[in-house]
């Protein structure tokens, strides 16, 4: 059964904005075991970590002959490569005018998932922890409509939820994309579509080239491909669209919505650019966002279950892209590129 769910009004926690901001003290980077081949290839900003300090990042080269794979890459704690799980972008034969990003998660129990997609719909492929491909799982249409995603995660009980962008086949088709959420199941079958409470605005916003989400009339939607997506401790998933102030979702697997926390940066205007979530705490990081790049961050800790705004951490300037979030004490962990080329992750907390 295929159906749209519109969410009916629920609990709408406010975290306030709170008077102290907090300064981040940086560890020492850990170098970790690759090296980047040429300037234009770099790390994607959809890095995460799993339970047990293993770091996962994508890859991507903007002009060598293989820049549409983008492998995800396994480092363990001392830096050291422990696995790749490769995009299958090769073997399903996609074009250059396909290209697009394949969103990754991490599956309950271990393992990783990766979301590939192409002309004829999107399928889901499942890896070991060790980077060996276990399965790939089609998933329904609709057939009317081309479907680029942008977040995925699965829950524990196997359902997956989607969110990116939706727009119609026919090369007749002229209008911009709009919001796509949905959940599946296990066997990849459409179970129910999901009416984000702020994604028609968002949308029309975007249409028009609403510069906070895009660079022109019908010309992309920020506030959808730039946002995140987190499973939660108590097997829900977080959904949060990149808007100024923050909104972040709490989804159900069985698509309902538990609640709405809403966090509003420190410095008007900022946009929210990444979210994680440890335990009952959510950490969002602000920045100062044109279309060409982010500048400086601020990071706000909320209680993921009443919404009370606990703390703010300043980032002057950034130290790169946020990769984990660990609470009880606070601790941040983030990505970025040596001066020489190489991979490193810095660690981060309060004193």
């Amino acid at each position: 059964m295929r159906f749209l769910v519109a969410f009916p009004l629920s609990l709408v926690l406010a975290a306030g904005v709170v008077a102290q901001t907090k300064t981040l003290h940086v560890g020492k980077p850990i170098k970790l075991d690759f090296h980047l081949r040429s300037d234009y290839e770099g790390p994607s900003n959809d890095s995460m970590c799993d339970k047990s300090g293993n770091t996962f990042v994508t890859i991507s080269d903007g002009i060598s002959d293989d820049r549409f794979d983008r492998p995800l890459l396994k480092f363990d704690k001392s830096g050291a490569l422990k696995a790749e799980f490769p995009s299958s972008r090769k073997s399903l034969g996609l074009s250059d005018y396909e290209d697009h990003h394949e969103p990754s998660a991490l599956l309950p129990g271990g393992g990783i998932a990766r979301l590939v997609w192409s002309r004829d719909g999107m399928s889901l492929a499942r890896f070991t922890e060790e980077g060996k491909l276990e399965s790939r799982t089609k998933l329904d249409g609709p057939a009317h409509l081309i479907i680029l995603p942008y977040q995925m995660a699965v829950f524990p009980s196997g359902e997956i939820l989607v969110s990116g962008l939706e727009n119609c086949r026919s090369v007749r088709c002229y209008g911009a994309f709009k919001s796509f959420t949905a959940i599946y199941d296990q066997a990849g079958h459409l179970l129910k579509r999901l009416a984000i409470p702020e994604d028609d605005e968002i949308d029309a916003a975007a249409e028009i080239g609403d510069s906070r989400y895009a660079s022109g009339p019908m010309y992309g939607n920020r506030a959808v491909a730039g946002g995140k997506i987190r499973l939660g401790d108590d097997g829900n998933v977080y959904l949060m669209r990149r808007t100024s102030p923050a909104t972040i979702y709490v989804i159900s697997s069985s698509g309902d919505l538990v609640r709405t926390v809403k966090m509003r940066p420190a410095r008007d205007g900022w946009a929210s650019v990444d979210m994680q979530v440890s335990g009952e705490r959510i950490a969002v990081e602000f920045s100062d966002c044109s279309a060409a790049r982010c500048d400086g961050s601020v990071f706000a800790v909320a209680n993921a279950v009443s919404g009370e705004r606990l703390t703010d951490y300043a980032d002057e300037p950034r130290f790169g892209t946020l990769t984990c979030y660990s609470s009880a004490p606070d601790r941040f962990t983030f990505l970025t590129v040596s001066k020489d080329n190489v991979l490193q992750v810095i660690n981060a907390e309060t004193k």
